[in-house]
């Protein structure tokens, strides 16, 4: 017994002194995860150049256009500080579109890019010569990014990691896949690459022509969605151009009637949108990059 209850007295002690002296890790503060984040979907949107500050400042000169247009043209401070948030979000949406159109254009053509790595594979090229292969005869909406990655690969040597800085850079779940897949290949080698690139094409083709199917049916609720939140604000605009309007707004109680309408019309569009638009695919290796396949090695 006296064995038992020293052996548990050491152990405390050492989980004790190992607490003490490991080296605290540093967490990542929210600030600095929203700034990553804003970064990673910039990149998608293809303005990888411009700095998650820049964005944020170029918004706010927006809402500050925005506003001051409304008070020249109406003359009413409150509906000035609804077009100041419009103007602030107004990058954010047209952006937001951008990032779903690329998006969109990518993954038509990811099948195509995908067949023409397995054929390549097939014929006896090495990956990074039917990488840049795709670079050359691919889609067009993917061959500048193959092109930089045969690019780093010649300067750096490190085809590994020009994968990684392209899966950081397309930010898209179907690149992570494809990336995940050159990379498990290049590392360890095989001679099934062919038929499992040509399998994820036929699956990317399925899946593709099944988001087409869904998305022409609820385009409708979408459209409805856009209509429905439009339509008040632009009754707005026509009622505060009249002066009595626009002396009524600028009350506490049309403050109050301005503040519920934004609200009722933000939940309102976002349900709808959450309805009528198919969930976006979480990517595999946000975040992480491709360090979980570092046990490939």
């Amino acid at each position: 017994m006296n064995v038992i209850v020293s052996l548990l007295l050491g152990l405390g002690v050492f989980l004790v002194f190992d607490a003490c002296t490991a080296p605290r890790r540093q967490r990542a503060r929210p600030l600095d995860r929203f700034r990553s984040a804003l970064a990673g979907w910039l990149a998608a949107g293809g303005l990888g150049n411009i700095s998650p500050t820049q964005f944020a400042a170029a918004c706010l000169g927006c809402g500050v256009a925005v506003a001051a247009a409304v008070i020249v043209l109406i003359g009413s401070t409150t509906v000035a500080l609804v077009g100041f948030a419009a103007g602030i979000y107004a990058p954010v949406a047209y952006y937001r579109s951008r990032v779903r159109a690329v998006r969109r254009a990518r993954q038509q053509c990811w099948p195509e890019a995908i067949e023409l790595l397995a054929g390549a594979v097939r014929a006896g090229d090495t990956l990074p010569a039917a990488v840049a292969l795709v670079s050359e005869r691919g889609p067009a909406p993917l061959r500048p990014a193959f092109g930089a990655v045969a690019a780093d690969h010649r300067v750096s040597g490190d085809f590994v990691g020009a994968l990684e800085r392209l899966g950081g850079a397309l930010a898209d779940p179907t690149a992570d896949r494809v990336v995940a897949t050159l990379v498990i290949a290049h590392r360890v080698g095989g001679r099934e690459l062919g038929r499992v690139l040509r399998t994820l094409g036929s699956f990317l083709r399925e899946d593709l022509a099944v988001r087409k199917e869904i998305v022409a049916r609820q385009s409708w609720t979408l459209v409805a969605a856009r209509v429905a939140a439009a339509a008040p604000w632009l009754v707005l605009v026509l009622v505060a151009s009249r002066p009595q309007g626009a002396r009524a707004y600028d009350s506490l109680a049309g403050l109050a009637v301005l503040a519920g309408g934004a609200a009722a019309t933000v939940v309102g569009y976002r349900l709808m949108v959450a309805f009528g638009r198919l969930p976006e695919e979480p990517r595999v290796l946000a975040g992480a990059g491709l360090g979980v396949l570092e046990g490939t090695r």
